[in-house]
């Protein structure tokens, strides 16, 4: 039996000198909604400029009612109103229900939020329908889906739409196709806004295209690993000289506020597109690639730890000379 699930689409803005604490943030408002009944799972997807501006969060509940209850309560309040200082323009905050789809991949995702008018909510899906029929004839279209208003929450249509590049997104969003069934909206749309993100929302929902098959957590475990050693082999070579004056506490926190920093971005985004080869494989499962993978990732850690040890005890070389 098909199930009827929630997800939560945040995208919020937030100024570049205070990325670093918003990231300490989202980890303690994982903590906070981990607690919550009925929720299952999330996602943050960093900034990629100048096609994705914003951080996008989601989060999946069991059902919409745990979704809603999340979302109207006081620790999820509290923490957006410790949070607001640092945070550019308003949140887009949407909802959809619906079932998650099979499995999950990398795509390119665009959240539209339409405003219509008034008893016009007819003629908006008919005209939604004429919409999608031409989008789907595009180079890379994986699909397309459209959640009503919410009442009391969410008075905007939100479509979510899939293509599998960013380039092929653009490509839908700037043409002259596209800008022609744009016209035929005026009499009955209000408002249209649209927020990109660079990589898609995996098996968040389900859009009835083909999916191929992402990385398990271990695969994904093992290249944080390969990202963070190098960043914190360089805090102690280099920056813990240079705090090695303050208590103990702040100096290591002020390495891992850089340490976040520079993970999240960019060393994990390119680190996700060298190594894509091993993470998202397009063909049957092969243990000898991930098993070779895996060494791979070890013999690299293993090179920088030799690397890094020539760097960081140049004098006890010289010494045993």
């Amino acid at each position: 039996m098909e199930t009827t699930e929630a997800t939560i689409v945040t995208n919020t803005c937030v100024a570049p000198e205070h990325e670093a604490e918003f990231a300490a943030w989202q980890a303690e408002m994982i903590r906070v909604v981990e607690t919550f009944p009925g929720f299952e799972d999330w996602q943050v997807i960093p900034p990629f400029p100048p096609t994705q501006v914003d951080w996008v969060i989601v989060q999946r509940f069991a059902t919409p009612e745990q979704a809603h209850r999340w979302l109207s309560s006081t620790e999820r309040a509290d923490m957006v109103r410790r949070i607001q200082p640092v945070l550019v323009g308003d949140d887009a905050v949407n909802i959809f229900v619906g079932s998650p789809g099979p499995e999950k991949v990398e795509e390119t995702t665009a959240v539209i939020m339409t405003k219509v008018a008034p008893d016009a909510e007819a003629d908006f899906l008919a005209w939604q329908k004429r919409l999608d029929a031409a989008q789907s004839k595009f180079p890379g279209y994986l699909g397309c889906e459209v959640q009503p208003p919410v009442p009391g929450f969410q008075e905007h249509f939100v479509t979510m739409l899939k293509f599998d590049s960013s380039e092929h997104l653009n490509a839908w969003l700037t043409s002259s196709e596209r800008l022609a069934i744009l016209d035929e909206s005026t009499k009955f749309v209000e408002k249209s806004v649209i927020r990109q993100a660079r990589s898609g929302f995996g098996n968040w929902f389900a859009f009835g295209a083909q999916r191929q098959g992402m990385a398990p957590a271990w695969k994904n475990n093992y290249i944080v690993l390969l990202g963070l050693y190098p960043i914190v082999m360089l805090e102690i070579v280099f920056l813990n000289p240079y705090l090695h004056w303050m208590p103990t506490p702040i100096g290591n926190f002020i390495g891992n506020i850089i340490s976040v920093g520079v993970l999240g971005w960019p060393v994990i985004w390119l680190l996700s597109k060298w190594f894509a080869w091993w993470l998202v494989p397009t063909a049957e499962p092969n243990k000898g690639k991930d098993i070779g993978g895996a060494i791979l990732v070890l013999l690299i850690i293993a090179i920088m730890g030799l690397i890094f040890y020539f760097i960081g005890f140049p004098v006890a070389n010289v010494d045993s000379i």
